[in-house]
């Protein structure tokens, strides 16, 4: 039984670091995939991390506020679920509200950290096992090492409770991470069929969707002509990203309401371009 463990942000990768090795001690036959390295999501898609992903049965998604739109965790979760009957995913609430999630997050069942919660996510795999432990064995198990995990995750959470503030992202790492979803998604490291692959692409539609809304409300105030640049930029990414995209979403139901969003951002970014430019001519000397 393969259990993948998603994680973006450092507080993620604790907590994520601490299931991969608490897993097993209670379900012997399950194997957590997890990447605990430091490194860029676009370097962790190695072939190794793809065949992971198509061949996990469960995903377990370590949410907190640092990572409620994270890209690749979203895509990560996609691909989990690829399958409705073998994929499961699993979100897990570390110090935020399943009202705060939104996006490709909102159609998996997310719930707060807790024992019960935990609890019944182990219950979950082990019916899946080949050999699953009875009822009684389970809570023998988890009792016996439930307070071990639980004591990593709250020194986790409590070690800087400045972490529990959202910081602002750079805009442009923002774009490079979710241009890296489309050039995943139009390789073929990841075989998955078109019905497959809808939820990925939906993702990544939001994603750059909510990107640009960022980059659009941080831009805004300021007349400064390196941010004419970085509006010029995005509204390039953007229209790459979105042209790609919506033309694989006339088959879904959402696929009208994407659009008609990706139009609305594109419009806000246009008319914001051409007031910074009209400021510029302004005053250039003659």
């Amino acid at each position: 039984m393969q259990i993948f463990i998603s994680w973006s942000g450092e507080r993620s990768r604790q907590i994520g670091e601490a299931f991969r090795h608490w897993l097993p001690d209670v379900i012997q036959s399950v194997r957590p995939y997890f990447t605990p390295d430091d490194i860029t999501k676009g370097q962790r898609w190695a072939a190794e991390i793809a065949d992971k992903l198509q061949n996990s049965q469960f995903g377990l998604f370590c949410i907190t506020s640092e990572n409620l739109t994270a890209p690749w965790l979203l895509f990560e979760a996609g691909a989990v679920s690829k399958d409705t009957k073998t994929g499961k995913v699993f979100p897990l609430l570390f110090g935020v509200e399943s009202a705060q999630l939104s996006g490709p997050l909102l159609q998996f069942q997310a719930t707060p950290y807790s024992r019960e919660e935990v609890f019944k996510f182990l219950g979950a795999v082990n019916t899946e096992t080949s050999l699953p432990l009875s009822d009684i064995q389970l809570e023998r198990a988890f009792d016996r090492c439930w307070q071990e995990l639980d004591e990593k995750v709250q020194a986790v959470l409590s070690s800087d409770a400045r972490e529990a503030t959202r910081k602002p992202r750079n805009i442009e790492e923002m774009i490079e991470e979710t241009l890296g979803i489309v050039r995943t998604l139009s390789s073929n490291q990841v075989g998955h069929s078109e019905d497959d692959s809808l939820n990925h692409w939906i993702v990544c539609l939001q994603s750059t969707i909510d990107y640009t809304a960022d980059t659009l409300r941080v831009s805004e105030g300021a007349e400064q002509f390196a941010v004419l640049d970085l509006l010029r930029r995005t509204q390039t990414y953007a229209k790459l990203v979105f042209n790609l995209v919506t033309p694989k979403l006339k088959s879904s139901r959402v696929g009208t309401s994407y659009t008609v969003q990706a139009n609305k951002v594109l419009a806000q970014l246009e008319k914001r371009i051409e007031k910074l430019e009209s400021t510029l001519d302004d005053e250039i000397p003659f």
